[in-house]
């Protein structure tokens, strides 16, 4: 009990770890499809959901959500209304109703949920996110009651209608953890399918998924542009620059006076550099000390320091992960 009780503190003391409802939705639309079944003249056969696990286009949903001879499984992204893709089979296990079905012609820029293999446990707090009967995606929040099942299911209440069916069932930390097998018209009885089912699926075929971290996109993903962590190509001016620190008494060094100046002269501005001459101790380097003895036998110094003054940095122009990703 006490260890009970003391797993139920750490839990509510930690809220900053879960990811708002909003979040998960908002982060994972442009990753959750639409699937919609035809026959061959056009005709509505079927409708569900499922999600994109791959850069390069590959989708898991439920088994049951496929197309009989002469009929054709569409995706949407993100809508229920849009450009639709004809998906092509890839790998089905009709005995746990999980299915992999792929994007035609994928560059591997597709956005991709991370799914994740964390422990699932009973009165977890879910989000569940689908296209239920004729309406567009919605979210659905539902609590994990029984993942210990004679089928291997996880047990969850809410209010899951037809068209969750395939739909990505998301932990509090926004990972997937599993697919909807099934809900029921009223609510409160809904079957998920552990993510494990349909990683061993992907596996299968190499495909290469995000668990608890996301895949990285490959540069060519990426759009082109101009950002300072590109490094600069160039500099729109570049004129001298001199300074001096003005007499000082013993106990400084060039090097320190030097770069208060610098600091001192750029005042903070990101878009400037200077850049000192080469070498030091004569008045043609970039750093040069000149001294002399007062009456009292004091000395004193002076630091003189030279050099480039750079301002309005032009980038390199290159794909990268700064420009954003090209529009899919």
């Amino acid at each position: 009990m006490r260890s009970f009780l003391a797993t139920l503190l750490s839990m509510l003391a930690c809220p900053g770890l879960a990811a708002t409802a909003s979040d998960i939705l908002a982060n994972n639309t442009h990753g959750t499809v639409y699937l919609e079944v035809t026959d061959s003249a056009g005709q509505f056969i079927d409708s569900g959901t499922g999600f994109i696990v791959s850069h390069d286009g590959y989708i898991v949903t439920a088994a049951h959500i496929k197309p009989a001879a002469g009929q054709t499984l569409w995706a949407v992204i993100g809508q229920r209304q849009g450009t639709r893709f004809p998906l092509q089979s890839r790998e089905i296990d009709e005995a746990s109703d999980v299915a992999a079905w792929q994007l035609p012609q994928s560059a591997s820029c597709r956005y991709a949920v991370t799914m994740t293999t964390a422990d699932v446990h009973p009165l977890d707090r879910a989000l569940v996110i689908g296209f239920p009967g004729q309406d567009g995606l919605t979210p659905a929040q539902i609590n994990i009651n029984n993942v210990s099942t004679p089928d291997g299911l996880y047990k969850a209440d809410g209010f899951l209608r037809n068209g969750y069916s395939g739909g990505p069932v998301f932990n509090e930390s926004g990972n997937v953890i599993g697919l909807v097998h099934s809900g029921t018209p009223a609510g409160g009885n809904n079957d998920l399918i552990p993510i494990a089912l349909a990683l061993n699926l992907l596996k299968k075929r190499g495909v290469r998924v995000g668990i608890d971290v996301g895949v990285p996109y490959d540069n060519a993903c990426y759009a082109s542009c101009r950002a300072p962590s590109h490094g600069v190509e160039r500099w729109s001016s570049e004129t001298p620059w001199t300074s001096n620190s003005g007499e000082l008494p013993g106990g400084h060094n060039e090097s320190d006076e030097c770069a208060k100046l610098i600091v001192s002269t750029l005042g903070g501005n990101p878009n400037a550099r200077i850049d000192l001459l080469p070498g030091s101790g004569d008045p043609s380097k970039g750093m040069w000390e000149e001294s002399h003895k007062d009456l009292i036998g004091q000395m004193h110094y002076t630091y003189y320091c030279q050099g480039i003054l750079r301002t309005g940095p032009v980038y390199v122009e290159k794909q990268s992960a700064a420009c954003g990703l090209w529009s899919q």
